[in-house]
């Protein structure tokens, strides 16, 4: 993949393509978001472009040199990863002794670091003697998933770059471009919590299961049948705190998904504008049995829920506040719908 195929932060490629057309890159970069994955694929197709043997400013996938970066076998670009916890200053040691040789087969040496905010104080002042003195065959550029751990010296000689996050279509066109199923790549864009890596992750058989028994809990819920073993359900998951807090928050945001389906079918139940297209029938079903203030009420309710799981609150508190949503009378501030169990 070329420089100018990869989706997303467009501002971004702009820049970097300035550099190239202008012949002006800089000795050290910072890319620092979100999604390092996504930071990644533009470090690298940013060292093919600067490699490629066609000199047309941009990778062409074909030539010998953008073939053995996508490879890892191109002896000028390295990409480099912490050993552990951190990076080790004898990692950086060896890297400024590289550093200090010439290209071999191009005009410059890259160096991609990822998860730059693995510097620790001792690897990083053993790296800033490179950086403040640069050779100007060299390129490094950084990863960096939270700017803020990257030292104030480190950044202050550096090209900082700002990835925003993809958004759902650009997550889809990516994953069209990659061969995904169109109908797979819609759903899983809406299931991707951190970017491209995450998608990669998911398990389609397992995210279908997954839905499919979101939809039956929701719909026990608005029905009100079978609540207490719904409770009583969440309450087991509970006694394992960090195990529930996974699944409580993937069981809101799949619901959370299914109820904005219903909000839409409601305002034009002709609608193809759904996450959830395939399960439209059930949906147009369930949204008979409720109505426009209710699903408003639960869809708010549902991102509250979680807001409220980050700000660490007690299992069985979240448990209680997410069944009583769906409670068909607002309960009574200090009595419960169902008893507290155990």
């Amino acid at each position: 993949m070329s420089l100018s195929e990869l989706i997303g932060n467009t501002r971004i490629k702009a820049t970097l393509a300035s550099y190239l057309r202008n012949e002006r890159i800089p000795s050290s970069l910072i890319f620092s978001g979100c999604d390092p994955y996504h930071q990644l694929l533009f470090a690298v197709n940013f060292a093919k472009s600067i490699h490629c043997l066609k000199k047309n400013h941009d990778g062409c996938d074909h030539c010998r040199h953008c073939l053995a970066i996508d490879k890892n076998m191109f002896p000028d670009v390295q990409v480099l990863a912490p050993e552990g916890q951190f990076y080790r200053k004898s990692q950086m040691d060896e890297l400024i002794e590289t550093s200090s040789r010439r290209p071999l087969q191009g005009d410059k040496k890259v160096f991609i670091l990822k998860d730059a905010q693995c510097l620790n104080d001792m690897a990083a002042n053993s790296f800033l003697k490179t950086l403040e003195e640069p050779l100007a065959t060299n390129v490094f550029i950084l990863l960096a998933g939270n700017l803020n751990l990257i030292l104030p010296t480190i950044q202050s000689r550096c090209q900082i770059l700002k990835f925003l996050p993809l958004s759902k279509n650009e997550i889809r066109l990516e994953l069209l471009q990659k061969g995904v199923d169109p109908e797979k790549s819609r759903l899983l864009a809406f299931f991707a919590a951190d970017g491209l890596e995450s998608v990669a992750e998911v398990d389609w058989q397992e995210l279908e299961g997954k839905r499919s028994a979101m939809l039956c809990i929701l719909d026990r819920l608005l029905r009100q049948s079978e609540v207490e073993d719904i409770l009583l359900d969440l309450y087991d998951r509970s006694r394992y705190r960090e195990s529930f807090l996974v699944y409580f928050r993937e069981m809101v945001n799949l619901i959370s998904m299914l109820l904005r389906d219903i909000m839409i079918l409601m305002v034009d139940g002709s609608s193809t504008a759904l996450i959830n297209l395939d399960y439209k029938e059930k949906l147009m079903e369930l949204a008979a049995l409720t109505n426009m203030d209710k699903v408003f009420f639960l869809i708010r309710k549902m991102e509250y829920l979680l807001r409220d799981i980050q700000r660490n609150l007690n299992a069985r508190v979240l448990v209680l506040e997410f069944i009583n949503s769906y409670a068909p009378v607002t309960a009574i501030p200090g009595q419960e719908p169902f008893p507290l169990q155990g």
